[in-house]
């Protein structure tokens, strides 16, 4: 019994060794290469990389098949690494060259299709008895989807970023606007309560105005704030329909008539003929009521606003002109974004954070319009308005 247990177990170590020897067995090698998840390579160490091995998956990466890309006969590996990037690779393979170390690196390739994918390389030198490198040896893999979400994951946080900045800078204008107008009605209603007895009529109506026009901005400045809100949260949408410009504007004229007339501002319109577009009403409006409502506001009093309209072959032109304050040229670039860092008072001392205008340019964009601006310092301004529409 012994003696057959040791003949089993003799015969046993047999069976595993010439198992061993048959999983080791070099014809094997080709089916391992062809399963491994990138592609292995032993090339020479020149500039070009000449491929003296590679397995199948260099399809997989680069589009060519080992054929191609052995001993350069279609292409060198060298020049599918994208231009940019080769001095890098250079670089580090030297570098671990001369120290007898691993070289990894990524970069970027040129497939056969010129699409640009992200690769990892890990290799090493192979030494001649004299210490002189002939061949690199190593794995490639591609790691473009890796990269990509690297790429996505640091613009998420880019956003965020901006949507924190922007949402403090939200809250430091409304601050900002809010402010004054509270503070005028408080001031003038205790004002007016404590010395009412001694006021003639004119001066109570006078007060009264203040605290209407105060009001008047808090109730503008609420306006905007809504629009705003419902513009991030994604619920404006452009509703089109047939618009008579004419009718828009001087809508938007009259609304503004009573604050142009304490002010000694001359409200105009000029144009030719009616124009007719296909374009949002609500959004049209609350363009023309801010642009207008910024015009009287940084306009000298005794000075004029004026509307003016032009048809132009592909589309129609509003321009709103003041003849106010101005904007200096260091302020243009960003005067319809949210970091803006301009804080301008009204020519009466009307507060104004640039709100209304970040309001126009974003209802400007969903209407498919295009808004710019002329200006210059104490020389008045120039909105322009430009609405897609065939004469």
């Amino acid at each position: 019994m012994q003696k057959n247990e040791k003949l089993t177990n003799k015969t046993d170590g047999k069976s595993r060794q010439a198992l061993l020897k048959q999983e080791i067995n070099p014809k094997y090698l080709p089916n391992l290469m062809h399963n491994l998840p990138g592609m292995a390579y032993r090339c020479m160490n020149d500039s070009k990389w000449s491929m003296l091995f590679i397995s199948e998956g260099s399809v997989d990466i680069t589009g060519f098949h080992a054929r191609d890309l052995l001993h350069n006969a279609k292409v060198s590996y060298g020049e599918l690494i994208y231009p940019a990037d080769r001095e890098l690779v250079v670089k580090a393979v030297a570098e671990a060259v001369s120290r007898n170390t691993q070289f990894q690196v990524e970069y970027r390739i040129i497939d056969i299709n010129n699409e640009i994918h992200w690769v990892w390389e890990r290799g090493n030198a192979v030494y001649d008895k004299h210490h002189n490198p002939v061949y690199l040896e190593g794995f490639i893999s591609d790691i473009t989807a890796r990269r990509k979400a690297e790429e996505d994951m640091k613009l998420a946080a880019k956003n965020l970023a901006e949507l924190n900045a922007t949402k403090d800078r939200f809250f430091s204008l409304l601050a900002h606007d809010l402010q004054n107008p509270v503070y005028a009605i408080i001031s003038l209603s205790e004002f007016v309560a404590e010395n009412f007895s001694n006021f003639g009529r004119a001066e109570v109506e006078d007060a009264l105005l203040q605290m209407h026009n105060a009001a008047r901005g808090i109730y503008t400045l609420l306006e905007n704030l809504l629009d705003w809100a419902r513009l991030q949260s994604g619920q404006i949408v452009c509703q089109r329909e047939f618009v008579s410009l004419v009718k828009a504007v001087n809508y938007a004229l009259d609304h503004y008539r009573k604050a142009a007339m304490q002010k000694g501002i001359e409200l105009e319109f000029v144009y030719e003929q009616d124009a007719m577009v296909e374009t949002d009403l609500k959004l049209l409006s609350s363009i023309l009521r801010n642009l207008i409502s910024n015009g009287i506001k940084y306009s000298y009093p005794k000075s004029k606003v004026s509307v003016r309209m032009q048809k132009q072959p592909d589309w129609i032109e509003l321009c709103v002109v003041d003849r106010g304050l101005g904007i200096s040229r260091r302020h243009l670039p960003k005067l319809f974004k949210l970091d803006n860092d301009l804080h301008q008072y009204g020519t009466a001392n009307e507060s104004g954070s640039g709100l209304g205008l970040i309001l126009v340019e974003n209802f400007a964009r969903l209407m498919g319009a295009e808004v710019s601006v002329e200006s210059k310092l104490n020389n008045g301004s120039k909105f322009y308005l430009r609405i897609p529409g065939k004469i």
